[in-house]
């Protein structure tokens, strides 16, 4: 006889929970971990297709196996769309790359020195 989330209204639980930012854990810079992703915004994008494109085609390739196995009509328009989908996949993985590389040229990157460059950098002050 104990109470449901229906009987508390239509916030549930949480509707009770006056600041909810306390269970979040935040970086140095001030941001919620695990809010934020590594990539920018177009990689991002390009990303999401390319995972779509995989999962979409690895559909089309299952469906066909099967279809192939069961000697079904459908096998060889299956198999020709699983070929059409992986060529689709193929050029959408790249475009994940291409994204990239175009994001880090536009908008620079900042690089630091390896370590064996510094060793290198200090090597030449002391001795040249």
């Amino acid at each position: 006889m104990g109470l449901s989330r229906t009987d508390w209204g239509p916030g549930g639980f949480d509707q009770f929970r006056s600041d909810r930012d306390e269970d979040e854990v935040y970086e140095e810079s001030g941001d919620p971990v695990g809010t934020g992703s590594g990539l920018p915004g177009p990689v991002r994008a390009a990303a999401v297709r390319a995972v779509v494109l995989v999962a979409v085609t690895l559909v089309l390739v299952m469906v066909a196996v099967l279809c192939s196995l069961a000697q079904v009509w459908l096998a060889l328009p299956m198999v020709l769309a699983a070929v059409a989908g992986t060529v689709v996949t193929t050029w959408g993985v790249l475009d994940v790359w291409v994204t990239r590389q175009m994001w880090n040229q536009r908008n620079g990157v900042v690089s630091t020195p390896s370590s064996v460059a510094r060793e290198r950098r200090a090597f030449r002050r002391r001795h040249g």
